[in-house]
């Protein structure tokens, strides 16, 4: 039961981080093999998890995550760090470094007048 809580909660946090701004109780309830409604479903979450909030740099995820067993109801509500802000932050600089070092080389490149 607590691999498939650290999965689903894994889950929870990772699928909207594209997303900007405030969460507003986001549903997880499907896992898929890519990142599409077209691909293979993997996994039906038979719990229930809620994006509810996102701190402002991207890093900080606030989660609500409930199940029940027999007649016992539990739900647990946090924040947790996935420092995905940080990823996405240095992929643009790798991004942007490659572009310049793209231009520099086209313009070392280019025919000089004489």
């Amino acid at each position: 039961m607590k691999k498939a809580l650290i999965i689903v909660f894994l889950v929870a946090l990772t699928l909207p981080v594209l997303a900007a701004g405030k969460m507003a109780e986001i549903p997880v309830k499907e896992l898929y093999t890519a990142p599409s409604e077209d691909s293979n479903l993997v996994l039906s979450i038979p719990i229930e998890v809620k994006m509810l909030d996102m701190s402002a740099d991207g890093n900080w995820y606030k989660v609500k995550i409930a199940y029940n067993i027999g007649p016992f109801n539990y739900t647990y509500v946090g924040w947790t760090k996935i420092p995905v802000g940080d990823i996405i932050v240095e992929r643009e600089r790798k991004a942007a470094e490659k572009l310049a070092a793209t231009e520099n080389k086209a313009e070392d490149n280019a025919p000089t007048e004489k």
